[in-house]
């Protein structure tokens, strides 16, 4: 593939960090490097200057079963602070428990775990608690992390504060609601034109698992825009999941997600790096990066527009198909077995596998 990322030592899972660290781009992410199936989990690390073209380095976390992430080191983020790169990573122990660990390089390439992992358990007590997908990031002079958890069948989304990344403080829960499921996961809060951004994964179609809220956040509590109707999606498309997102070198706020389909034998791949921003009309959307977008067509022999519906289709097979009063403005990256189609402007994203 010539824009997506693919990891082609052994199963690839989803993307857990993205950081600018000493003028390169950091990429983090979920792998088992000993099989193209699920398993003991590590994660993998590449670097690129330009984030379409990827060098894969040698794995920065891998279990050890010495410390609390002896059956896994599963998804989080990552952050540069203090001229570092940290790494939080949901940890998970040999009884299943999950924790919150961090580790972290001085020049981007060894990692070391803190001795006195795990930093954080979670505040809840009792079977089938669920605490996982820590995400750390700025807020005036210190750090917030958000955390998606599950207690009794509820899924939350927890805050913590820092002065330093090593001790935090409970500060109670972002979003408490059971119709997003057991869980949430990869929850984030972030920046766009000066407007705060509430991205989570849900565990049920809503109608989409991945969901973004507009609002205000005060350093304690993420006040909604809608509060009736709080999250909406932008990519419908049932492959994108658990995307990560930072700030590059130019202030656009680039979002990567795992595309992960079951449809076509368990292929995965990262999406093209997107811009997230708000279109003239006050609508969030996300495009390809200005790096690429000079590579997407306008007209796409995989897409068609016939009878009010717009079609994806390969081979014959129909993989997409939905009804639209007239035919929307499109913006198509096409890559090896691989379709993105953004629509009206970004307003409507449909990422999937055609072979």
């Amino acid at each position: 593939m010539k824009y997506h990322f693919v990891y082609r030592k052994g199963w690839l899972g989803n993307p857990c960090g993205l950081v600018l660290f000493k003028n390169r781009y950091h990429l983090f992410f979920l792998c088992n490097p000993e099989s193209p199936r699920f398993g003991p989990l590590c994660w993998g690390h590449a670097v690129s200057d330009d984030l379409i073209s990827w060098e894969e380095l040698p794995l920065a976390l891998s279990p050890d079963l010495a410390c609390e992430d002896g059956y896994g080191c599963r998804s989080g983020s990552a952050i540069e602070a203090d001229g570092k790169i940290w790494l939080f990573y949901n940890s998970v122990s040999g009884d299943g428990s999950e924790t919150i660990s961090c580790a972290w390089s001085e020049d981007g390439i060894i990692f070391t775990k803190n001795e006195n992992n795990p930093i954080l358990k979670s505040p809840f007590e009792g079977s089938g608690v669920k605490f996982r997908d820590p995400f750390v990031f700025r807020y005036g002079g210190s750090f917030r992390m958000t955390v998606g958890a599950g207690v009794s069948g509820i899924a939350k989304v927890l805050l913590y504060e820092s002065a330093d990344l090593l001790s935090w403080e409970y500060k109670g829960e972002l979003l408490s609601d059971p119709k997003y499921g057991s869980v949430i996961e990869s929850p984030e809060l972030f920046e766009v034109d000066g407007r705060w951004v509430f991205m989570i994964q849900s565990e049920k179609h809503m109608p989409t698992k991945v969901l973004f809220a507009g609002g205000e956040f005060d350093g304690s509590r993420f006040i909604f825009d809608d509060e009736f109707d709080q999250f909406f999606p932008v990519d419908t498309g049932d492959e994108f999941l658990n995307p990560v997102t930072f700030s590059d070198k130019e202030g656009r706020r680039i979002l990567i997600s795992w595309l992960f389909s079951t449809k076509m034998s368990g292929s995965a791949a990262f999406s093209c790096p997107r811009e997230i921003f708000y279109d003239l009309s006050d609508r969030l959307v996300m495009l390809p990066v200005h790096e690429i977008r000079d590579c997407c067509v306008n007209e796409s022999r995989f897409v068609s527009y016939d009878d009010g519906r717009l079609s994806v289709r390969f081979e014959g097979r129909t993989l997409f198909s939905k009804a639209y009063a007239s035919l929307p403005e499109l913006t198509v990256l096409e890559d090896v077995g691989m379709v993105e189609l953004f629509i009206d402007g970004g307003r409507e994203n449909i990422s999937m596998f055609i072979c």
